[in-house]
C-alpha cells in the first residue's frame, strides 16, 4: 500500500474524533524505503567528498541512481516570513549524487587507478534495470528567517519516510506534525540530511515544516515515499 492517498478519499474515510489522538501507530516500520535510500546516498556522498574516497562516492551514486523520482503531486506549500531579496545566495545548489556532476567528481577521485576508473565507467555507461523504488522529490528555496510548511496526506498503517537534504550553505530544521499538532519528529537546525520514519495509525494530513535560521538563502530537497 502506498502511503499517499487522494485528499478526497482521505476526507471520506477519516472520522473527526480520531484527530484528537496522536496519529502515530505503535507498529514499527520494516525495511528502509526509497526516501531513506536517498538520505543514505546523500550521507555517503558528503562523506566521500570530505574524505576524498572514490569507493564511497561510487556507492553513493549507485544508491541514488537506484531510485526513480517523481514530482510531489498533492503536496501543498506555504511560506512564513518575509522574503530577503538581498540575502546571500550561498555557493551551491542542493547536491545530487545521481547527477552528472557526481560522475565527474568520481572520475577525478579515481585518478590513474585502472580498477577504479573501470568502476566509474561502468557506473556511467550502465543504466539500472528492472523496476526501481520510487520516491517523491520536491525542491524549493528558503530565505533567511523563513519557514516552509508542506501539507501532505499519508495512509494509515503504511510506513512513511520524509527526508530533508539542504544545499549545505546554511543549517535547516525539520519538524513533522500530525493533523492535531502532535510532533512526530523534530530535528534542530543542521547542515546534515535529516530523515523522519514513522507509521501513521490512520489516514491523515501531516505538516512538514522546514526552517532556515541562517544568514543565507538555502535551496533544498524534500523527499518522501
Amino acid at each position: 500500500m502506498r502511503p499517499l492517498l487522494p485528499a478526497a478519499l482521505l476526507l471520506a474515510l477519516t472520522h473527526a474524533g480520531q484527530a484528537e489522538t496522536p496519529n502515530l501507530s505503535p507498529n514499527q516500520m520494516g525495511e528502509s524505503g526509497a526516501a531513506a535510500r536517498l538520505i543514505l546516498a546523500q550521507q555517503a556522498y558528503e562523506r566521500a567528498l570530505s574524505g576524498g574516497d572514490p569507493v564511497v562516492l561510487i556507492t553513493a551514486i549507485r544508491l541514488a541512481r537506484d531510485v526513480t523520482l517523481r514530482g510531489p503531486a498533492g503536496w501543498t506549500k506555504s511560506t512564513e516570513g518575509d522574503p530577503a531579496p538581498d540575502a546571500p545566495e550561498g555557493t551551491r545548489a542542493a547536491p545530487d549524487p545521481a547527477g552528472p556532476e557526481a560522475i565527474g567528481i568520481a572520475q577525478g577521485l579515481a585518478g590513474d587507478d585502472p580498477d577504479l576508473q573501470d568502476l566509474v565507467y561502468d557506473l556511467d555507461a550502465q543504466l539500472p534495470h528492472g523496476r526501481l523504488p520510487t520516491a517523491i522529490n520536491a525542491t524549493a528555496t528558503l530565505d533567511p528567517g523563513q519557514t516552509d510548511s508542506w501539507t501532505l496526506v499519508l495512509a494509515g498503517e503504511a510506513g512513511a519516510e520524509i527526508g530533508l537534504i539542504g544545499d549545505g550553505d546554511t543549517a535547516l530544521s525539520l519538524t513533522v506534525q500530525d493533523e492535531g499538532g502532535t510532533v512526530i519528529c523534530a530535528f534542530p537546525a543542521a547542515q546534515a540530511p535529516a530523515l523522519c520514519r514513522f507509521t501513521p495509525a490512520r489516514n491523515g494530513f501531516f505538516t512538514v515544516r522546514i526552517g532556515n535560521p541562517g544568514p543565507a538563502r538555502n535551496s533544498y530537497r524534500l523527499v518522501g515515499n
